[in-house]
């Protein structure tokens, strides 16, 4: 699971950079956290198999490239890992030694949505990519998302979310 350090942006020689680890990616506020923080380079390093959730691989780091105007690393294993013991996965299915193939796919995405193709499913690669991080501005500036971003509002509905006697804002006919 995830730490409880925030969302922090590293500033490097190589721009700034933030890591938002594995299973992060299904959660836009962590992408958003990040971007709110001045990344411009996001990776998301990953462990996952095609069973859990493959379909969502090429969309999440994608799609959150797109709304905070950075780029995106999707960065997922090749392979199978054995283990010496057996578990089960609380799925009603028999014991096992391993979780499944972990498909690889790995890409990178630039703010304006455009992206590498992805690596290989069945071996290991290196994917090596130019990054203009100007870029990141520059999308910013056209097309203004953080303008209408509601920041405000989020955090006071946020806020009312966590209180204990909180009742979905539902409206009813």
């Amino acid at each position: 699971m995830e730490g409880n350090l925030g969302h922090p942006v590293f500033q490097t020689q190589w721009g700034k950079i933030a890591i938002n680890i594995c299973y992060g990616r299904h959660h836009p506020q962590n992408w958003m956290m990040y971007g709110i923080n001045g990344a411009e380079i996001v990776f998301n390093p990953s462990a996952t198999v095609g069973n859990l959730s493959e379909p969502l691989w090429p969309i999440e780091a994608r799609n959150a490239a797109v709304a905070n105007s950075y780029f995106t690393c999707a960065i997922n294993r090749v392979g199978t890992e054995i283990f010496p013991r057996e578990f089960t996965s609380a799925d009603g299915k028999p014991a096992h030694k391993d979780f499944g193939y972990f498909y690889g796919s790995s890409y990178i995405t630039a703010p304006d949505g455009t992206r590498t193709p992805g690596l290989s499913r069945l071996k290991d690669g290196l994917l090596i990519a130019e990054m203009d991080l100007n870029l990141c501005q520059q999308i910013k500036d056209k097309w203004g998302f953080r303008m209408t971003q509601r920041l405000e509002l989020y955090s006071d509905s946020l806020y009312e979310v966590v209180q204990p006697d909180y009742e979905p804002y539902v409206i009813r006919e």
